[in-house]
């Protein structure tokens, strides 16, 4: 992996080499405050069309690399790379537990061999941030 990861194609070319295509695999790259690549890991296998995974994993895997941020990846071998209802509420749960770490998730990545879907370019970070703050104000 080159040593900075400035765009989601970016991620896509450099991570998609080490995915499984016949399991679900779960990826994090964690990055420094110049979004250079201090790690990556792959942090969960699952079966072809599931993977269990459980957020102090990933963040133990940030904390012990000393992450400014994050990337989070990974595949779906159907071939379907738009996120799943699980995809989202799961990755809404990491992306703030990633806020109250101040380990902020830049991107979550869904890879088949040929492309990819990524949550940040399609806007989903945008709009929980937004909702984050308003929770944080109502409770």
């Amino acid at each position: 992996m080159t040593n900075e990861v400035n765009s989601s194609l970016h991620a896509f070319e450099t991570l998609k080499q080490y995915f499984n295509p016949y399991a679900e695999e779960v990826w994090a790259v964690a990055l420094n405050s110049h979004l250079q690549v201090l790690g990556r890991e792959m942090i969960f296998r699952g079966t072809a069309d599931q993977c269990l995974i459980h957020p102090r994993d990933i963040f133990r895997f940030l904390i012990l690399s000393n992450a400014s941020s994050f990337i989070l990846a990974h595949n779906h071998p159907s071939k379907e790379v738009l996120p799943s209802d699980q995809d989202l509420i799961l990755t809404r749960k990491i992306h703030n537990a990633g806020v109250l770490f101040q380990i902020p998730l830049q991107d979550h990545i869904i890879f088949s061999k040929e492309k990819y879907f990524s949550m940040a370019d399609h806007g989903y970070f945008k709009s929980w941030k937004k909702s984050f703050r308003a929770e944080k104000f109502r409770s």
